[in-house]
């Protein structure tokens, strides 16, 4: 039984090659109207004795040239027209396993509504993502009011780590809140091979909306916005067991909508392992989608092959010919 994908999937490489048809069709009437030996005597022989003074021929017979030809060429046509439902290897993948960590340091990432603050949490999540990731080509950008390059595209994960340590809350020169300002960094860095801009914020603001639409126009680069903080009915839980901070509550409306303008995803921090399975998840299936754009359909007309020549061995046959 096929799978759906096969019929999604399946079309052919040359589709032009049904036009070999067309004349073959005339050809076959052609001959078809050839082997009435009778037409040519009509006129001349009585009807009724017509049939009994004509020696059969052998073009309308199921085992003739004629009939044979009918099946090897249409097989003939669907192979030239390269039926395909599947993908082969490329020698030339790319590899779409980048990442590009952009972390916000503005002064609300401070906040220890998630302890022991929304940076630190943050961070122990960047390191488990980073360990599973292995040897995965990742670069390390921050930003408050505009954005910097902390560390380049590398495969090194013990480099990455001491990066991150090393990043803590106001130690940029702006102030502020623009994760805009590192999306010339970003896409730089993925232009060529793509890969996913990982952001990882509290909020936003209206400013970084029309910014982040232009990732639609790049769809080899993957946005995936993880959201830092609690919600206000999180903290309003918390003050009622006694839990009292100050923290501004994640601004979760102004994040959905920052990954939806970049055709991206979101996801937001969680107490166990969920969100970075979630995240890890849709890294891959971008990676798997972007691979399969760079391999080649495979032509499965070759597989005829074998059953034409195996009907062409019967033009070995004394006295099998179609002739015009």
């Amino acid at each position: 039984m096929f799978e759906a994908p096969f019929f999604q999937n399946f079309h052919f490489l040359r589709p032009a090659g049904f036009l070999l048809l067309l004349p073959f069709a005339l050809f076959s009437y052609l001959q078809w109207t050839r082997g009435d030996l009778g037409k040519a005597w009509r006129g001349h022989i009585a009807p009724h004795l017509l049939p009994h003074m004509l020696l059969p021929g052998n073009q309308r017979k199921m085992f003739s040239p004629l009939w044979i030809s009918l099946l090897i060429v249409p097989l003939l046509t669907l192979a030239l027209a390269g039926p395909s439902w599947r993908r082969g290897e490329s020698p030339f993948a790319i590899d779409s396993s980048a990442l590009v960590i952009a972390i916000d340091l503005s002064e609300s990432m401070g906040n220890a509504d998630l302890q022991p603050d929304r940076l630190q949490r943050a961070r122990s999540k960047l390191l488990e993502l980073i360990r599973r990731r292995g040897e995965a080509s990742t670069a390390l950008l921050a930003y408050a009011g505009s954005g910097y390059s902390v560390l380049p595209l590398s495969d090194d994960p013990e480099l990455m780590l001491h990066y991150l340590d090393a990043l803590y809350v106001d130690m940029l020169p702006t102030a502020g809140k623009a994760p805009e300002s590192i999306l010339p960094l970003a896409t730089e860095l993925l232009a060529d091979r793509g890969g996913t801009l990982l952001l990882i914020a509290d909020g936003a603001t209206e400013n970084s909306m029309e910014a982040f639409q232009g990732l639609r126009e790049l769809p080899n680069i993957q946005l995936l916005v993880w959201g830092m903080g609690k919600t206000q009915q999180e903290q309003d839980a918390d003050q009622a067991r006694g839990i009292s901070h100050s923290a501004e509550p994640i601004d979760e409306d102004m994040l959905r909508r920052l990954a939806e303008a970049g055709a991206g995803n979101y996801q937001r921090v969680s107490a166990d392992d969920q969100d970075l399975n979630e995240i890890l998840k849709q890294m891959d299936r971008h990676m798997e989608l972007s691979a399969d754009s760079s391999r080649p359909w495979k032509d499965q007309g070759y597989a005829l092959v074998p059953l034409i020549m195996i009907l062409y061995l019967l033009w070995f046959r004394k006295g099998w010919a179609l002739r015009w």
